[in-house]
């Protein structure tokens, strides 16, 4: 058995072969975690140093070298195009003295994540100094004018939000404290929050329950979170089913799938409240300029009351389910498919198409 100071001591040797590359063992978790699908491997996240310098298809070209060199008792090598402990991060596995390592090259930042860090320091200085950018001096005007309150305040800091970000039970009055991405504290101690997009940001949320809707042998669930979820929407669940037997040569004869087969407005304005939350500042880059708004109940009560437009199936040529629906303001795209590349859905996300 491998103790914590032992995984600990594994890291910070490694942190020396990696430095080079502006990698290193993610600080908080000197001593890794158990794996998130296998816990007897170790999973070691790695992370750039340097965030606004992104090194990592430099480390994926060398990690294999980097082990097979420095490590001589490893065993069982293996670059994983995608991580069995991550849905979107490559890594390099392999077993050392009985036990199996993961090291999986996270970055630590996307490119959401750097411009997120640009903005909040940008933003600070302006309320700072009173100067800037024209470009952030007009996303300050906009911010005024899209909340009188917030107008005849004086910020003091400006700060990106740590911390849970689990939507799960939350008040929808209160989604914008975990939803924003930037918190902006003004002189008497109030918090106003932004939730802020990059050019290419037109996820907005998620619907935690993708993975419920079908079971390991591919017989869907209509009684599962997601189940609930497309029924809510109109879809037909027996064309979902019958599109994956298809896809997956399945000769079988099933049964017709009760359900509504019509749209439930009410629930579908509830899914759609969750997802957007309301008492922050909605704030997305465009390739000129911003778009801003202050989501308050009226607001969201325009953003969330939906119609479905159109519905595509899986078939031999697709394996996901899309929603297409709009609102008085906003049109939008719900997307259920998988997102690690495999067959059957395991997430569902919002997504604003106009």
């Amino acid at each position: 058995m491998v103790s914590t100071a032992e995984f600990k001591e594994f890291a910070t040797q490694f942190n020396d072969l990696i430095k080079n590359y502006n990698f290193h063992v993610a600080p908080v978790k000197m001593a890794g975690n158990p794996g998130r699908n296998d816990k007897s491997v170790r999973e070691f996240r790695l992370q750039l140093i340097d965030k606004h310098r992104d090194t990592s298809d430099k480390l994926k070209d060398n990690l294999v070298k980097i082990v097979k060199d420095h490590i001589p008792d490893a065993k069982n090598i293996v670059f994983n195009k995608l991580s069995p402990n991550s849905s979107k991060y490559s890594s390099v596995s392999f077993r050392l003295k009985d036990q199996g390592f993961d090291l999986v090259i996270a970055r630590g930042a996307n490119k959401g994540e750097i411009f997120e860090v640009s903005v909040t320091k940008n933003l600070a200085s302006v309320f700072k100094t009173q100067r800037g950018s024209p470009d952030y001096m007009k996303l300050i005007d906009q911010l005024n004018e899209s909340h009188v309150g917030f107008k005849n305040v004086e910020i003091k800091t400006a700060k990106q939000r740590t911390g849970n970000t689990r939507k799960t039970s939350v008040p929808v009055e209160k989604l914008g404290e975990v939803i924003g991405d930037i918190i902006l504290t003004d002189t008497t101690g109030k918090n106003w929050f932004v939730s802020l997009k990059d050019v290419n940001g037109a996820t907005f949320s998620s619907f935690p329950g993708g993975a419920t809707l079908f079971d390991s042998k591919g017989n869907i669930q209509p009684k599962s979170d997601a189940g609930k979820f497309l029924d809510a929407f109109g879809v037909d669940l027996t064309d979902v089913q019958k599109g994956f037997d298809e896809r997956n040569r399945h000769k079988v004869i099933r049964p017709p799938i009760k359900g509504n087969k019509r749209t439930a407005p009410s629930q579908i304005k509830s899914y759609f409240e969750h997802a957007w939350g309301m008492n922050y500042f909605y704030v997305r880059k465009q390739s000129s300029g911003w778009e801003v708004f202050w989501l308050d109940r009226k607001k969201l009560n325009e953003l969330s009351t939906v119609k479905v437009t159109k519905i595509t199936y899986p078939g031999l040529n697709t394996k996901s389910i899309t929603i297409f629906c709009e609102s008085p303001i906003k049109k939008y795209k719900i997307e259920i498919r998988n997102a690690k590349g495999g067959e059957y859905p395991n997430e569902i996300k919002f997504k604003v198409l106009k």
